[in-house]
């Protein structure tokens, strides 16, 4: 597989009709904060069609004229647009951001973004097209297509402003309102879940050209919630970038369809390209999936169906691709129709095609590598499922969903700040759960609540696909994450008020079951587990503990030293019950449950197990471990503190083991049975379900922190101190990891041969390292061994034996 940046356009794509998308890096830079203030005076505008309540399948499209006779020294646009918006000027994109604004509460408040239009604008004429689709902000039910849900929360409309400043100290604002133009198409459908059609032939003369359109079609646009709308926002998330484009490794004619195999699951788009020979009205279909089906066709089971984006031609080469949507695939399907919906072979001489990834701008500052090609096989997978989710509000999947489910946003979030810098995005999800929060307190399981899975909001719910207690959590937890992290408390002063009323919230719940000593009893208790005979109360307790842990740790930093009494003595309330339903006085049989999630859970949580409670329970976890074949029958809950417990013993040739045997479910299955990203269940490919999940991917913190060696030291705050504790496996001979930081970079690498090890260790200026020496060996003599278990900055080679 060939990949290139995605600003690397071949020359031959200059001559091809642009007919809609982001065909090359934007010249325009965005500005480093939104200039919201702009939008004071802008209104709401959208289509007539638009304003009312069935609009029609083809979005609506904005556009103004700016003349000026002189050059503006700088200039800049603001939009508030909602659905999803592309803008050109003069035929240029303002930007190379995709996919805005993003994901919100739509109905609450929406992204606005500034760019800097200086070297885009001319003295004359310069057309401004602002196309809107309808994104997840308004999902329809649209017949023949896959829809996950029907959420009509707002309809495409914007708010716009420009800036002008010149020489002679003069400045022009120019604000959308009732004199700017709309039309409708040529997209003719714009579907969030379904896909995308265009029709070419709908293009009016000038279309996305410097010359611009005449005045024609085109009516006024309307003004609409002039009072009511959303409110523009800040985010601080990056925005969605084409990260880079990859060309397909292998071409598979079916019939007269063609098969694209891009060589890995991925999120984005694709980019169609069509010949010169391709006929007038003629159109292809382009249908993505993640898996392929005896025959060798698209097999949309695990993404919704049917999926697919359209694309019909005015004749002869063309290039596009869909602006207002994205897909979760690895193979692509092409099917070409003529005019009258004959079917025609899919020639190399009239179709080729590529795919960009897409994926939020987070900035790369981790990486992993072993001599072992399993374990760097693990990590691909995780990464490769970590980039896919990567949106404006992280995904469970980039295909059937494409939802903000919460619980992965913490407990895979080591492995994620490893690898990205996701300090202002995953700040933003505080906002998002505070905007999702119900009357009641209650944090749903997604947020943006896009779609209400249960409508039942009643106290004592037990329906967890809303109200779950380890997702809700990510109130209290994700801001404790962050700050460690990051050494932020902005998050954690953001949660407070809502982090409160969700904690009332789960505290009612929990009185009201008396008959479970008021242990929480609702929810998905360990999600995917391929055991279930965890009890649900354990693991709810677990989340609710967790939870009460994270805010009593929160809540001094913040100014209120009287909540975390408060909620230490909840906390403990918990672990005093948990202890009396689990534990017991004989010596035999001291623990009643015996599931890898239970023992694990009850490790983990600590303060529940007294010293002879906590022996047997590690010893029963091994032996449950051994009695289930040395493989995982542990869900996503418990994934995390399994391995946490695990690594705490010392079980590192375990993990190993569990982690990438082929012939039970496990990493090393899916790499074995051909998986790119990380499968949505243990059985891999074998479940049928998504093939690029990341919510299994805690694994990674383990190669990271143990396999290599660096980690955060446990009592740190912003990355001033790491342990260096590397774990040479048996059969690896080398593994390093690299994480940067504020501070500056940090890595360890170590290789081995024979009976000696070698371990280099970069320190960045500021911070200091706690070396840990790799079990069963000691320093060797050499010059630059170092002896003492503190290491400062700078670089350190040292030998063991």
């Amino acid at each position: 597989m060939r990949a290139r940046p995605a600003a690397e356009i071949p020359a031959a794509a200059a001559d091809l009709p642009l007919c809609g998308g982001v065909h090359s890096a934007a010249r325009g830079a965005i500005v480093t904060a939104a200039r919201i203030v702009d939008l004071e005076d802008a209104a709401w505008i959208t289509h007539p069609h638009w304003a009312n309540d069935e609009p029609p399948p083809e979005p609506p499209v904005l556009r103004t004229v700016i003349e000026i006779d002189q050059q503006p020294v700088s200039a800049r646009v603001t939009i508030a647009a909602l659905g999803v918006w592309v803008g050109h000027l003069g035929g240029r994109p303002v930007t190379a951001d995709v996919l805005e604004p993003g994901s919100s509460e739509f109905r609450t408040r929406v992204a606005a973004t500034s760019h800097d239009l200086t070297e885009l604008l001319v003295p004359g004429r310069n057309e401004f097209v602002l196309q809107l689709g309808e994104g997840s902000a308004h999902v329809r039910r649209i017949p023949g297509r896959y829809t996950k849900f029907e959420g009509r929360r707002v309809a495409p409309r914007a708010r716009v402003t420009f800036v002008l400043d010149f020489a002679d100290g003069s400045r022009r604002v120019i604000n959308s309102g009732d004199g700017w133009q709309a039309r409708l198409g040529p997209t003719t459908l714009s579907h969030w879940y379904g896909g995308e059609e265009y029709d070419a032939r709908l293009q009016p003369d000038g279309w996305l050209s410097a010359d611009g359109t005449g005045d024609h079609d085109w009516t006024a646009a309307v003004v609409v919630d002039a009072a009511n709308g959303p409110q523009p926002w800040q985010r601080h998330t990056p925005p969605a970038r084409v990260i880079e484009t990859l060309q397909p490794v292998s071409r598979t004619s079916v019939g007269d369809a063609v098969i694209f195999d891009f060589g890995r699951n991925l999120a984005g788009r694709e980019v169609v390209r069509l010949g010169p020979g391709f006929p007038p009205g003629a159109r292809v279909e382009l249908w993505p999936a993640e898996y392929l089906n005896e025959s060798g066709q698209v097999d949309q089971h695990s993404t919704g169906r049917p999926i697919f984006d359209c694309f019909r031609g005015r004749g002869g080469a063309a290039q596009w691709r869909p602006q207002f949507c994205y897909h979760g695939f690895r193979y692509l399907e092409a099917r070409l129709f003529d005019a009258d919906g004959t079917a025609m072979p899919a020639t190399v001489e009239l179709i080729t095609v590529e795919a960009e990834r897409i994926m939020t701008a987070d900035r790369a500052v981790g990486s992993f590598a072993s001599s072992d090609p399993v374990l760097d096989g693990i990590h691909r997978l995780v990464g490769n499922a970590i980039d896919s989710n990567l949106m404006s509000v992280p995904t469970d999947c980039p295909h059937r969903e494409k939802l903000g489910w919460l619980e992965q946003d913490h407990l895979v979030f080591e492995p994620v700040s490893f690898r990205y810098d996701v300090r202002g995005h995953f700040a933003d999800l505080i906002t998002h759960l505070a905007d999702a929060q119900t009357a009641e307190g209650l944090i749903p399981d997604i947020a943006p609540e896009l779609v209400i899975f249960d409508i039942a909001t009643h106290i004592g719910s037990d329906f967890g696909y809303r109200d779950d207690v380890n997702w809700g959590s990510a109130i209290w937890r994700l801001p404790l994450l962050l700050y460690r992290t990051y050494g932020d408390l902005g998050p954690a002063r953001e949660a407070w008020a809502p982090g409160l009323r969700y904690l009332a919230y789960i505290d009612r719940l929990a009185d009201a079951h008396p008959d479970h000593g008021k242990l929480l009893d609702h929810g998905l208790a360990d999600w995917i587990s391929l055991d279930d005979s965890t009890p649900r109360p354990l693991v709810a307790s677990y989340g609710h503990a967790r939870m009460l842990d994270a805010a009593a740790e929160l809540a001094p930093l913040i100014g209120h030293e009287h909540d975390a009494v408060r909620f230490r003595r909840r906390a403990a309330q918990i672990r005093a019950e948990l202890a009396r339903q689990y534990l017991t006085a004989h010596p035999e049989r001291p623990v009643t449950v015996d599931s890898q999630a239970s023992l694990a859970l009850l490790l983990d949580l600590g303060g529940v197990l007294d010293g002879r409670h906590q022996q047997a329970a590690e010893s029963l976890l091994l032996q449950r471990i051994h009695a289930d074949g040395d493989r995982f029958t542990i869900g996503e809950i418990g994934l995390p503190a399994l391995l946490r417990q695990l690594t705490r013993l010392g079980e590192h040739e375990l993990i190993r083991t569990m982690a990438t045997r082929t012939d039970q479910p496990s990493y090393g299955q899916m790499l074995a049975d051909g998986c790119t990203a990380l499968a949505e269940h243990w059985t891999g490919v074998a479940s049928g379900a998504s093939a690029n999940h990341f919510m299994l991917g805690y694994i990674d913190r383990w190669l990271t922190g143990s396999v290599a060696g660096l980690a955060q030291a446990p009592d740190d705050v912003g990355w001033r101190r790491a342990r260096i504790a590397p774990i040479p496996l048996s059969g690896v001979d080398s593994a390093r990891a690299e994480h940067r930081t504020a501070l500056g970079l940090w890595a360890v690498d170590w290789s081995r041969d024979a009976d000696r090890l070698r371990l280099t260790v970069v320190v960045p200026a500021g911070g200091e390292a706690e070396l840990i020496t790799p079990p069963g060996m000691v320093g060797a003599d050499h010059p630059s061994a170092a002896t003492a278990p503190i290491l400062g900055p700078g670089e350190h080679v040292l030998l063991f034996r």
